[in-house]
């Protein structure tokens, strides 16, 4: 029985687009192999506008390889630069996904400023980089109901949440503990019960150093003082939300000498104006004489002053829900540093809590070991203070 003989199908070659709006692009800008990657590169911005989407470019370097053209990999490179090697910023994402209006570039780049592993602080970063597109996405006009869809992750916001709140804890739990005579709670006290018509003690002058967080050779120094600029005119300096600010104030190691612009005051004592009162208090009994300059006894705990203000003013004034970053943040402030070179603890060292809310029972019954450790300090205190 005869078969059928089947004529074998012949395929139409298929016609690549793509190719050909290479082929007229190479001969339009008189390019070939010969060319240098410097020459290449400048038409590089020409030919990525011609190409739609990465399997157009991947097309067209499939083709630049073969022999007919012969590109090296090098000045293939140099006409279409790989975009995956390109970092874009937040802001050049959001303006990207604003023009293109589609969702589906917002998911993706949602997703790259989002968190790259599940380190802790990589979710707090990444979390932070995530609403800093949504803000950006706001104000290049996108509408908000598509940015909560498609470019908010509430989980992974309320993991973020989670582990700072559990950061603040330890934080505020840390046991590189303040001696308990510069407690916060400690040093509120005398600095309430303050009275500025006696003769200031040594005790005065200590607490003032810790309320201001300032040096030592500050005392002298320091002004604090209330501005009101004008509003055709405003200082770069001028930080919005404070209108008092420090000058007098010393400079640390590579910072501007000359002309130093004031700054932001911050301190335990809310009222500026009782704060500028004290600092007057105790730097008119020292040039009357009636009490030492602080310098000399305090050059054995260089900082250490300084530092304990600064936490308790970043605590006074960051609030119960503070984060770690804010009352880093606040910390700074009340030290009067440099925003780019800012190094203050990241931890709030609390005194001992226990003991400052404990009654006269558990004072009786406190332990041995804690009270020869607290009498330790107090000597400190006292040899600090003794000239």
């Amino acid at each position: 029985m005869a078969t059928k003989a089947t004529a074998p199908k012949t395929r139409k070659p298929k016609t690549n687009n793509y190719v050909g709006i290479l082929e007229q692009f190479l001969e339009k800008c008189n390019l070939s192999a010969i060319s240098t990657p410097e020459q290449l590169s400048e038409h590089a911005p020409e030919l990525d506008a011609l190409l739609p989407d990465w399997i157009a470019r991947r097309c067209v370097k499939v083709a630049l390889a073969k022999p007919k053209h012969s590109f090296s990999k090098e000045q293939i490179e140099a006409l279409l630069p790989d975009k995956r090697k390109k970092n874009l910023t937040i802001e050049e994402r959001a303006e990207y996904c604003a023009k293109a209006s589609d969702f589906v570039d917002i998911i993706a780049n949602h997703w790259a400023v989002g968190p790259k592993n599940k380190d802790e602080k990589e979710i707090v970063a990444g979390v932070s980089r995530q609403s800093t597109f949504r803000v950006k996405l706001a104000e290049g006009g996108v509408d908000p109901a598509i940015i909560e869809e498609f470019a908010k992750d509430k989980g992974l916001i309320q993991d973020s949440n989670k582990i700072q709140k559990e950061q603040t804890k330890k934080q505020m739990a840390n046991p590189d503990r303040i001696p308990i005579h510069f407690s916060l709670t400690n040093v509120s006290k005398r600095l309430q019960n303050i009275d500025t018509s006696k003769i200031p003690t040594k005790e005065d002058l200590a607490d003032v150093i810790v309320m201001l967080s300032m040096r030592p050779g500050e005392v002298r120094s320091l002004q604090i003082n209330h501005y009101e600029p004008d509003p055709s005119n405003i200082p770069a300096w001028y930080k919005e939300g404070y209108s008092w600010y420090c000058t007098g104030y010393l400079k640390g190691r590579g910072e501007k000498k000359e002309n130093p612009e004031p700054r932001p005051f911050l301190s335990m004592e809310k009222n500026p104006e009782r704060a500028r009162e004290l600092l007057t208090w105790i730097r008119d009994a020292i040039k009357a004489k009636k009490l030492r300059d602080p310098q000399e006894p305090y050059r054995t705990i260089p900082g250490k002053s300084r530092d304990y203000g600064s936490k308790h003013a970043s605590r006074i004034h960051g609030g119960p829900k503070a984060t770690p970053q804010h009352l880093k943040l606040l910390s700074r402030i009340a030290m009067r540093q440099e925003s780019d070179r800012l190094d203050a603890g990241d931890n709030y060292a609390i005194g001992d809590t226990e003991s400052e809310d404990s009654g006269p029972e558990d004072e009786h019954n406190s332990d041995p070991k804690s009270e020869s450790t607290e009498n330790d300090e107090i000597s400190e205190i006292i040899n600090m203070y003794s000239y």
